[in-house]
C-alpha cells in the first residue's frame, strides 16, 4: 500500500475512535438526571432562539442584515479602540518604566562611584590616623603633674561652656 492510503486509513480509524468516544462519554453523562435536564433546557433554548432568528430573517432580511453589519462594525470599533489603548499603554510603559530603569541605572552607577571614592578617602584617612598613632607612641609621656593640670583646665573650660549655654538658652525664652 502507498503512504497516502495508510494515512487515510489511520485518520479514518482515529475519527471513528473520537466519534465513538464522544458518544459513549455523552451517554454516560446523560445518566445523571440534573445533566439530562440541563441538556434538555439548553436544547429547547437553542431551538427557540434559532426559530425566532429564522422567522426574523424571513420577515425582514434587510433589517437582520443591518443588525449583523452594525454589530460587526461595533465590534470592529471596540477592537480598534482596544488596540489603540494597548499601543498607548505600551508607549507609556516603554517611556516611563524603561526610562526610569535607565535613570536608576545611572544613579546606581554614580552611587557606586561615590562609594568607591569614599572608600579611597577612608583609606587615606586611616593611614594618616595610623601615622599619628605611631607618632604619639614615639613621643615621651609627660609628667603626671602636667597631665593633672591640663585635665583640671579642660574641666573648667567645659563647666564655663555649659554655663554660657544655659544662659543663652534661658535668654531665648
Amino acid at each position: 500500500m502507498t503512504q497516502s492510503t495508510i494515512d487515510t486509513q489511520s485518520n479514518s480509524k482515529l475519527l471513528k475512535g473520537i466519534l465513538i468516544g464522544g458518544l459513549v462519554g455523552g451517554a454516560l453523562t446523560l445518566l445523571d438526571s440534573t445533566t439530562r435536564n440541563k441538556v434538555k433546557r439548553s436544547a429547547i433554548l437553542i431551538k427557540n432562539n434559532s426559530k425566532n432568528m429564522i422567522e426574523q430573517v424571513k420577515e425582514n432580511p434587510g433589517e437582520m442584515k443591518e443588525q449583523v453589519v452594525s454589530g460587526v462594525k461595533g465590534a470592529t470599533e471596540t477592537i480598534k479602540e482596544a488596540i489603540h489603548d494597548v499601543e498607548t499603554l505600551y508607549e507609556t510603559v516603554n517611556e516611563d518604566v524603561v526610562g526610569k530603569f535607565s535613570e536608576v541605572k545611572d544613579i546606581s552607577t554614580d552611587a557606586l562611584g561615590t562609594a568607591k571614592e569614599a572608600t579611597s578617602d577612608l583609606k587615606d584617612i586611616s593611614s594618616k590616623v595610623v601615622v599619628a598613632g605611631k607618632q604619639l607612641k614615639e613621643t615621651p609621656p609627660q609628667s603626671t603633674k602636667s597631665n593633672k593640670k591640663t585635665e583640671k583646665e579642660s574641666d573648667e573650660i567645659v563647666t564655663k561652656s555649659e554655663l554660657s549655654n544655659q544662659k543663652s538658652i534661658s535668654s531665648n525664652f
